[in-house]
């Protein structure tokens, strides 16, 4: 992850560990990183399922990259 991207998600913890409605910059911004980090390139949606599924491997990196 880059330190912008660390830094987003230290800034917005609470978008990454609650369930919540999300504006739409926020989850482009969500699914910006997580394309970032794995070099897919998942379309912005608002499938709950994804967006969980999503949340979890950006919490998995920034937690691997903090230590």
């Amino acid at each position: 992850m880059t330190q912008e991207q660390l830094d987003f998600v230290t800034n917005n913890m609470l978008l990454f560990t609650t369930s919540r409605r999300y504006a739409p910059n926020e989850l482009q911004q969500i699914f910006n990183i997580y394309n970032s980090i794995t070099g897919e390139n998942k379309k912005t949606t608002s499938c709950g399922r994804c967006i969980e599924t999503v949340k979890k491997r950006i919490l998995f990196e920034y937690d691997k990259d903090r230590d």
